[in-house]
C-alpha cells in the first residue's frame, strides 16, 4: 500500500510540475510578445512625431536618447528589485509600465515632454527585459533544451505585429494617440496574463550562484512538503563579490550584444525616416526598414538553436557578422548607384541579410552573461544590459550627426562596423556559452 501511495504521489508531482512549466514556458512568451509589440508599434509613427515636434535629424537624435538614458537607470535597479520580488512579477509589472509610457508617447505637447515619456520607458523597458530573460532562462533550466532563442523569436514577432500595426494605422492616417492606446492596452494585458502563470521565485542555489530551479519541484508550494514527505531545499548561500576580470567579460559580452544592438537600433530609431527621405517612400511603407530587419530576425531565432547545435556558437555568430556587413554594405552602396524600386528592393535585401545575421548573438550574450558564476541572481544580465542600454545612449546621437553633417545615405555606416565587430568577437565570447548550454 506504502508502495502504490509513494506511486501516485509522485505521478501527481510530475503532473503538476508539467503543468507549471508550461505555464511558466506561456507566461514567458507572453512577456516578450508584449514587450516586442509594444516598441515595434512606436516605431512607424517616429517620423510622425519627429514632424510635429518639428525637429532636425540632430535634435531628434538626443531626444531618442532619453529612452537608453532612462534605460541606463532601469538596469541599476533590476538586481535588487528581482531580490524583494521574484523575477516574472518584476517582469510584469515594469511591461506594465511601459504599455502605460508608449500610450502617453503621442500626446507629446513639447520636445521635453516627448524626452520625459522616453526616459520612463526606457527606464520600465530595462528592468523587464532583465527579468522576463532571467525568467526564461529559469524556464530553459525547468526545460532541459534550449528554448532562449525561441523566446527571443517571439519578441521579434511582437515587434513585426506591432510595426505592422502602426504602418497601417500610418497608411490610413490615423492618429499617434489612438493607435498607441490601442497596442499599450493590449500589451498590458498580455502581460498581466502571464502573472498566474509565472514561476516562483528561487530558492535554492550553488556555491557559485546558479539556480537548482531544476532540482526542485516546480509543481509544488514551498509548504508542499507536509502533503508530500518530501521537502524542497531552501537553502542559500552566500556569493562571491565578482572580480575584475568576471566584470570585465561581462563588459565584452556587451560589446558584443552592441554591435548586434547597432542593427535593432537603427531598424526603430532611423529606418523609417531613412527610407522616407533617402528611398521616397509614402507612410504606408515608412515602417517596412524594421518589419525587414525584424521579420529575419524572428526566422533567424526560430533556426537558431538548431543553427548552433549542428555548427556552434562561433561558427554561426561569424557568419551572423558576415550577413551583417554583407547588408548594411550593401544598404550603404546602393543610394549612389540605384533608385526607385530597385533601390527600394536592394535596402530592404540588405535589411533582411543584417536581420538575420544578428539573430542570434543578443540571446548568445545573454547565456553567456548568466553563466559567469558568484553574482546574485540577475546581476550577470543586469550588467549585460546596462552596457548594452550605453550602445543605445549613444547611438541615436551619432547617427543623427552623421545624418546632419554628411547626409542621411551615412547613416547605415555604423552597422557595417558592428557587422565586423560581430566577426572578430564571435571566437573568445560565443564559445562560452557551452557553459549555459550545459546548465540548461
Amino acid at each position: 500500500m506504502a508502495v502504490v501511495d509513494e506511486v501516485a504521489v509522485t505521478g501527481r508531482r510530475s503532473v503538476l510540475a508539467d503543468r507549471a512549466n508550461r505555464g511558466a514556458a506561456l507566461a514567458t512568451a507572453l512577456l516578450f510578445v508584449a514587450n516586442g509589440a509594444v516598441f515595434g508599434a512606436i516605431v512607424p509613427r517616429l517620423p510622425d512625431l519627429k514632424d510635429a515636434l518639428d525637429l532636425g535629424a540632430a535634435a531628434f537624435g538626443l531626444a531618442m536618447a532619453c529612452y537608453p538614458a532612462g534605460a541606463l537607470v532601469g538596469g541599476l535597479f533590476s538586481p535588487l528589485l528581482m531580490r524583494r520580488r521574484s523575477d516574472g512579477a518584476v517582469a510584469v509589472a515594469m511591461m506594465v509600465g511601459a504599455s502605460v509610457a508608449a500610450m502617453l508617447v503621442g500626446l507629446s505637447p513639447t520636445v521635453w515632454v516627448f524626452a520625459a515619456i522616453l526616459v520612463a520607458f526606457g527606464l520600465c523597458d530595462a528592468i523587464t527585459d532583465v527579468a522576463m530573460n532571467a525568467h526564461g532562462i529559469r524556464v530553459q533550466t525547468r526545460h532541459g533544451s534550449s528554448l532562449l532563442n525561441r523566446f527571443h523569436a517571439l519578441w521579434s514577432l511582437g515587434a513585426v505585429l506591432g510595426a505592422a500595426g502602426g504602418s497601417v494605422a500610418a497608411g490610413l492616417g490615423g492618429s499617434v494617440v489612438a493607435q498607441m492606446t490601442v497596442a499599450g492596452l493590449l500589451c498590458a494585458a498580455l502581460a498581466l496574463a502571464a502573472l498566474p502563470l509565472r514561476l516562483p521565485a528561487g530558492v535554492a542555489e550553488t556555491p557559485d550562484g546558479r539556480d537548482l530551479d531544476r532540482e526542485l519541484d516546480p509543481g509544488l508550494d514551498p509548504h508542499a512538503a507536509s502533503r508530500t514527505g518530501t521537502a524542497p531545499r531552501t537553502d542559500t548561500v552566500r556569493r562571491h563579490v565578482p572580480g575584475a576580470r568576471a566584470m570585465l567579460l561581462l563588459v565584452a559580452l556587451g560589446l558584443l550584444a552592441c554591435s548586434a544592438e547597432l542593427v535593432e537600433d537603427f531598424a526603430q530609431t532611423w529606418s523609417a525616416v531613412y527610407l522616407r527621405d533617402v528611398a521616397l517612400l509614402g507612410a504606408g511603407l515608412a515602417g517596412s526598414g524594421f518589419v525587414a530587419v525584424q521579420g529575419a530576425q524572428l526566422l533567424g531565432r526560430v533556426a537558431g538553436d538548431a543553427l548552433v547545435d549542428r555548427f556552434g556558437h562561433v561558427r554561426v555568430g561569424r557568419a551572423g557578422g558576415l550577413f551583417v556587413v554583407a547588408g548594411a554594405g550593401a544598404a550603404l552602396v546602393a543610394p549612389f548607384v540605384l533608385d526607385g524600386p530597385a533601390l527600394f528592393a536592394v535596402l530592404l535585401a540588405g535589411f533582411v541579410a543584417a536581420g538575420w545575421g544578428i539573430a542570434t548573438v543578443i540571446p548568445g550574450a545573454m547565456l553567456g552573461a548568466d553563466s559567469v558564476p558568484g553574482l546574485v541572481p540577475g546581476a550577470g544580465l543586469a550588467v549585460l544590459n546596462w552596457v548594452m542600454r550605453v550602445g543605445f545612449l549613444v547611438s541615436p546621437p551619432l547617427v543623427g550627426l552623421i545624418a546632419e553633417h554628411a547626409g542621411m545615405r551615412w547613416t547605415v555606416a555604423p552597422m557595417v562596423v558592428g557587422g565586423a565587430l560581430i566577426v572578430v568577437l564571435a571566437g573568445p565570447l560565443l564559445g562560452r556559452n557551452a557553459r549555459g548550454r550545459v546548465a540548461a
